[in-house]
């Protein structure tokens, strides 16, 4: 829901950049996805000196192999621990928790003169000490939505609060984003747009236009997990399905979880077709939607969803969940996509109805407005959009 009281933020990125930009730059995370890994890379282009400090190499429940090349990344010492999650919504899933103990030995190492740290937990904090220490500039990354962080406890809202004040620089990740910082009391000048690009190793290479059999063919990609919403997807398209016999469904799954055996299981009417996939590298993904005409993204929880990214880039309308900033921010009802909440059953159907009412004329106009919503989100823009931020914080 839109804060009429709230100024827009902007969302332009700036033209890829060019040139070099003479100063040090540390960026801290946990682990290195690809889209964050291509940004980086594009960083270590125009930057005298640009390193990776990481908490772990990967985390456990993640399949994305090396993701490094050309970045100069170090893994930290670190303890990881899980903890369950329970959101206000009533889902759970694991989280895990990463204390990086080594930082400001590291950061002393590194000698930056800009920290660039993800998210606002410990290793912001020891980010946040090493500047103060030297008089250095911090930059946070920060990476939520407000539905995402309801029910967060009285202490991490202190800390939260404490850090953003002892930043010189906060980034947000799309209009929810932002509108939480604003709630923390940080100012509009020190706030800057830095989303998510879809990795420009991923490559959709199929034709815009689908085969009429793979018109209205849904697919669901992401973690078979409770957050991600998949069993009230299914039992949502179980009963659609018994209520409309006549009308057919198909659904391809990609991903893996703890869900997995229970949607094998799960007893489904004649005319609802599921494909349990597994999980897909880039190349694999690209054929899968190939074969499949629009992405539902049924999570009850996201602070943004870059599935969205990809299926728009390769010309997929989008079913896309309330609750999930990608949805939120890049759909557009009846003109690239859908919008619905997944806990609200009735929705559901009404966007299943306005799907299969979609000819294929109409689809194809679709799939080119979704192209063009994502078309300048590229890797090399969102990290001249951090350039533009050191730069600021590097001048006298």
């Amino acid at each position: 829901m839109t804060n009429l009281n709230t100024p827009s933020p902007s969302l332009e990125l700036p033209p890829a950049a060019s040139g070099q930009l003479a100063c040090r730059v540390t960026a801290l995370t946990h682990y290195l996805p690809p889209y964050m890994a291509r940004v980086h890379y594009y960083l270590a282009q125009h930057l005298q000196d640009f390193r990776v400090l990481l908490s772990v190499e990967q985390e456990p429940n993640r399949q994305f192999g090396n993701t490094w090349q050309g970045i100069n990344v170090a893994v930290q010492k670190s303890w990881m621990f899980s903890r369950p999650w329970k959101h206000g919504s009533g889902f759970k899933d694991e989280l895990y928790v990463h204390v990086p103990y080594d930082t400001l030995s590291q950061l002393r190492r590194a000698r930056p003169d800009i920290v660039f740290s993800y998210e606002l937990g410990f290793r912001s904090l020891t980010s946040a000490l090493y500047c103060k220490l030297y008089r250095k500039k911090l930059a946070l990354c920060v990476c939520v939505s407000e539905h995402t962080e309801q029910g967060r406890g009285g202490l991490r809202h202190l800390l939260r609060r404490a850090l953003l004040k002892l930043a010189d620089a906060v980034t947000y990740n799309g209009p929810s984003c932002y509108r939480y910082l604003k709630r923390y009391g940080v100012p509009h000048e020190r706030l800057y747009y830095f989303p998510y690009a879809t990795s420009d190793l991923f490559r959709y290479t199929g034709p815009l236009v689908r085969k009429s059999n793979a018109d209205h063919r849904l697919l669901c990609v992401g973690q078979l997990t409770e957050r991600k919403g998949v069993m009230p997807l299914l039992d949502g398209l179980a009963e659609y399905c018994k209520a409309r016999p006549n009308q057919s469904v198909d659904i391809d799954f990609i991903g893996t979880g703890n869900l997995e055996q229970a949607m094998r299981e799960r007893v489904l009417p004649r005319n609802l077709h599921m494909r349990l996939l597994g999980h897909m590298p880039y190349d694999a993904l690209s054929r899968a939607m190939e074969h499949a005409g629009i992405l539902i993204f049924p999570t009850l929880a996201d602070e943004w969803g870059l599935v969205v990214n990809e299926a728009m880039q390769a010309g997929m309308p989008v079913i896309g969940s309330g609750y999930a900033q990608a949805s939120c921010t890049l759909i557009r009802e009846g003109e690239n996509g859908w919008l619905y909440y997944p806990d609200q059953p009735q929705q559901l159907w009404q966007k299943l109805d306005s799907m299969f009412a979609t000819d294929a004329e109409q689809l194809g106009q679709m799939r080119s407005a979704a192209q063009a919503t994502v078309q300048h989100i590229t890797p090399q823009r969102v990290a001249a959009s951090a350039l533009s931020l050191f730069a600021r914080l590097h001048s006298p």
